[in-house]
């Protein structure tokens, strides 16, 4: 864990006394700025630097994050987001940068885990699985298995052991064969017969969709197009937020597995997003209904109110929390001396 660099400035006004601030640069593509934070007419000594520099972190990181979000957001092409919707994206993506990067490793293992037990049992709750969070922590973290569940709903959540395993060694885009690995994972032990396999049947339904699935013998080449048209628009300056989601959409509309469209889809939207610093997205049992329907808004071609369901569950999730987690880490516990890790949560 590293404390972010700041430096003292003096500016010299045309008349009266020098005034010194704290201050550190944003830069983003080329475009720089500095975030000042006023100290005061008097030269600062070195111990008064040293508290400076603990006493204004969190605020001069903070602007630091939002004017980078400022920043990169006029880079983008937008076709549905609004402009209030991107900067606030691009806000939680600058805040989760700088948070991470101030935690000691064993402090990620111990976020990241948490983050990871909440998205296992969001993703599989989705698709009807009963465990709870405790018990997927205790599966996930201890290996202690429930005793008044299936095999099948045991192995819908201990699979994503070898999913996270898988994902986090992986350096590729995202590819067809990328795709068959993560539902070969993820039904493990489940399905070993369709695992990994795309399908060769057209007689399935989307569960609350009225609309045809492709036609089987399309299910490559659609896959390959939706793919290409992904890192095509991301190279022309679309907005990678609005393209993983529209990405997810097109992903489900194919459906191109007779099960297990839904965990692996949603574990693609979150690779897109974390592979270029965004936080992960938290598929959460309790906003079941409100995923489906945004899904719906897809079907009605309604592509702007699908994406807003996206971008304020991401925000709802996570602006908050990763800004009070930002506090902890530049404002540490004054009687310990150090951050307890314990006080992360996701």
């Amino acid at each position: 864990m590293g404390r972010k660099p700041y430096r003292v400035e003096v500016n010299y006004p045309t008349s009266g006394k020098p005034r010194y601030f704290l201050v550190t640069d944003v830069k983003v593509r080329g475009k720089k700025r500095k975030i000042r934070k006023y100290l005061g007419l008097v030269p600062p000594s070195a111990k008064d630097i040293e508290r400076y520099r603990e006493m204004y972190a969190y605020d001069i990181e903070l602007r630091a994050a939002e004017k980078r979000a400022e920043l990169s957001s006029r880079f983008y092409v937008l076709q549905y987001l609004d402009l209030d919707q991107l900067k606030s994206i691009e806000v939680i993506k600058y805040v989760n940068k700088t948070f991470t990067s101030l935690l000691t490793t064993d402090e990620i293992d111990v976020y990241e885990r948490s983050f990871e037990v909440n998205y296992v049992h969001g993703t599989t709750s989705i698709e009807g699985n009963t465990f709870s969070r405790e018990q997927t922590f205790d599966l996930l973290v201890n290996g202690l298995s429930p005793r008044d569940k299936s095999l099948r709903e045991i192995n819908e959540v201990q699979n994503f052991r070898k999913v996270k395993s898988y994902r986090d060694s992986y350096r590729g885009k995202v590819t067809l064969d990328f795709i068959k690995t993560l539902h070969t994972l993820i039904m493990d032990n489940i399905d070993l017969q369709s695992a990994g396999i795309f399908r060769r049947i057209d007689d399935v339904a989307i569960s609350g969709c009225d609309l045809a699935v492709t036609p089987a013998i399309m299910i490559e080449n659609e896959l390959s197009r939706i793919i290409n048209e992904y890192y095509k628009r991301i190279e022309e300056g679309y907005h990678p937020f609005e393209e993983a989601v529209m990405f997810h959409y097109k992903f489900e509309m194919i459906h191109p597995f007779t099960d297990g469209n839904g965990r692996v889809g949603r574990e693609i939207f979150n690779c897109m997003l974390s592979r270029i610093g965004y936080p992960r997205l938290l598929f959460l049992g309790s906003d079941r209904d409100l995923y489906i329907n945004s899904l719906k808004m897809g079907n009605q071609e309604n592509y702007a109110s699908m994406i807003k369901i996206f971008s304020n569950l991401i925000l709802n999730q996570r602006r908050n929390i990763l800004i009070e987690n930002l506090k902890k880490v530049v404002i540490p516990p004054k009687k310990t001396g150090q951050l307890r890790i314990t006080d992360f949560y996701a």
